[in-house]
């Protein structure tokens, strides 16, 4: 008797551990899209940027959805929600009558929005690795005539949380003519804290190499405030300004210097998610010296990605590099066409 209850309890056992381990899949997977022509689509809401929604089903895996080709949606889950005006929701989605629109259930209210008016919706539970994105590309060039070989390698990647946005940026560009090495290397990690509204505020740590402006290695530190000019589902345009402290080391003398400079940073960018997608960014920062008088730094940079299948794109980057104060032979100016593959995550 006491064998049979033991392999009852055994069964019992499992049953649980099996049910446990199913239900929560299952109950991942019952957000409902309702579509613009009358069709819907099960599955579960993985995030909402750039007017695509990401839904993952189980019969055609991961699909995007066009924000204008979507009625209203459904989700028992917790998101946060941002909206164009810089207004953030926590609470699940709730189906609405009105097409085109979707009401946040919050914990005191209901909120009707227009998907229109809607930038983002990020899953408040999502996983360690759901929470990042990012891309890497690579370029390798060589000109006989001129006996040049380049190579360029750029990433970079983001985590979000609730509140936090944090972004690792890598970038690397080695020329070599007639075994006269050129390297321009940058590296860089910044914190951003989202406030009320537009508003932002951001610490970074860049690490910096330029041969061509005489430049064997540059740490900054600093930090910064923003705000979001333009946020929608196509555009972004933020401004920040700030203060930054750096050290540097020529390569000809090997002159070390500290330096504390302003900020004054512009970012836009423009995305069209139909299919080829493409998107463009383009960024200007000017560095007005506050310890070395007339001394001024620009850097400025535009990049177009085009998608060729999905995840991978052809990518064009256009930089130029200015310092005002140059040592020995070098230039005051450094700037480059980029060409690469890549591949967004």
């Amino acid at each position: 008797m006491s064998t049979n209850s033991g392999t009852i309890r055994y069964a019992i056992s499992l049953m649980a551990v099996f049910w446990l381990l199913i239900l929560p899949s299952q109950a991942q997977k019952n957000d409902t899209i309702f579509l613009s022509n009358g069709d819907r689509l099960t599955g579960e809401l993985k995030k909402f940027e750039y007017g695509l929604l990401f839904l993952k089903t189980d019969a055609m895996q991961t699909v995007n959805i066009e924000f204008d080709r979507i009625s209203t949606m459904y989700s028992a889950k917790q998101f946060e929600i941002r909206s164009t005006s810089g207004l953030r929701y926590f609470g699940s989605l709730m189906n609405s009558k009105i097409p085109g629109t979707v009401n946040i259930l919050t914990v005191t209210d209901t909120v009707p929005r227009p998907m229109w008016s809607i930038v983002q919706i990020t899953s408040i539970k999502n996983q360690f690795f759901q929470r990042i994105d990012g891309s890497v590309s690579m370029g390798l060039s060589y000109t006989k005539a001129t006996d040049v070989f380049q190579y360029n390698l750029s990433t970079t990647a983001t985590y979000r949380t609730t509140n936090y946005s944090t972004t690792f940026n890598l970038s690397s560009i080695i020329s070599e003519d007639n075994n006269d090495l050129s390297r321009n290397n940058d590296v860089g990690l910044s914190v951003t804290r989202f406030f009320k509204g537009k508003w932002f505020a951001t610490v970074q740590a860049i690490g910096q190499q330029n041969s061509e402006l005489d430049l064997d290695q540059r740490i900054q530190t600093g930090l910064g405030g923003g705000y979001d000019i333009v946020r929608n589902n196509s555009q972004r345009l933020s401004a920040t300004t700030g203060l930054l402290a750096n050290r540097e080391r020529t390569i000809e003398e090997s002159l070390e210097s500290t330096n504390i400079e302003l900020l004054l940073n512009a970012q836009y960018k423009w995305f069209r998610y139909s299919h080829p997608k493409i998107d463009i960014s383009s960024g200007f920062n000017v560095f007005p010296s506050l310890t070395t008088s007339g001394r001024i730094r620009l850097e400025y940079d535009l990049s177009s990605k085009i998608e060729i299948l999905k995840d991978l794109f052809f990518d064009l980057t256009i930089y130029d590099n200015f310092d005002s104060v140059s040592s020995g032979s070098s230039s005051k100016n450094d700037w480059g066409i980029i060409t690469s593959l890549g591949y967004s995550f």
